[in-house]
């Protein structure tokens, strides 16, 4: 049913009823209106009844939800704080596990540099001890570059003197071959010279014997040169007393 007003006969009956029951009529219809009335009343009984268990359900369920709400919010609030918890565990561990990493990282680097040191302590006393092995190396070396040094001029001595011995015999040797040498490069200058001048005498008589072909020439080309001019001058002069009626071109 809904919730609105209503304005009939019914409700002005009941009205007067609330009223206290106004003057009972005995006629049928007013007995008949009385029925419907006290049916209608009956019906709104109900209804405010029914009106009422809905607001109660509906109240019930709200506090239902509320309360299902608060359940699984305090359920997420737990698992939170257990997430929470295990997570402060789990870092924990963490930081544990970091901790005892870098101990075992510190305890590594004070253990190599440990051993570092009886290293560079073993490095320093074998390099003594090469040092001085070296040193007694470099004086035997020295001792015995000494003695090979001694050995080898003593060496260079009898090798420059046996070299002297045998330069003065091949200065000698050489001095003869250089005074033969001497002669033959004057032979063969003098002979040089001689071919040369032939060269030259041969070059200047063709020089000679061209310039005369060439005033041979010259005179010749002079001379007819001069023919020609005057053989010009003579068929100018002809021309001129009788004139061609035709002339070739």
């Amino acid at each position: 049913p809904s919730g609105t007003p209503v304005s009939s006969q019914y409700l002005g009956t009941l009205k007067v009823l609330e009223d206290k029951r106004m003057q009972k009529s005995s006629t049928e219809f007013d007995k008949a209106d009385g029925l419907r009335a006290a049916v209608f009343q009956n019906w709104l009984e109900k209804k405010r009844t029914f009106l009422l268990e809905l607001k109660r359900i509906e109240k019930k369920k709200a506090e239902n939800l509320r309360s299902n709400a608060e359940k699984e919010e305090a359920v997420k609030r737990e698992e939170a704080i257990a997430s929470f918890e295990a997570w402060k565990k789990k870092k924990g561990r963490e930081a544990k596990k970091l901790s005892e990493k870098k101990k075992l990282e510190e305890l590594k680097k004070k253990k190599a540099a440990e051993q570092n040191e009886e290293k560079t302590e073993a490095a320093q006393k074998a390099f003594e001890k090469w040092k001085e092995r070296k040193a007694e190396y470099l004086r035997e070396q020295s001792r015995k570059e000494k003695q090979s040094e001694r050995i080898r001029k003593k060496k260079e001595e009898e090798l420059v003197a046996e070299k002297k011995r045998d330069s003065m015999s091949a200065v000698e040797k050489w001095n003869e071959k250089k005074e033969e040498y001497i002669k033959q490069k004057k032979v063969e200058k003098i002979l040089e010279r001689r071919k040369q001048e032939i060269q030259q005498a041969k070059k200047e008589e063709k020089n000679k014997k061209a310039m005369e072909e060439y005033e041979r020439w010259l005179e010749k080309k002079e001379r007819r040169e001069q023919l020609e001019k005057k053989q010009k001058k003579l068929q100018a002069v002809r021309g001129d007393e009788v004139s061609s009626p035709w002339s070739p071109p």
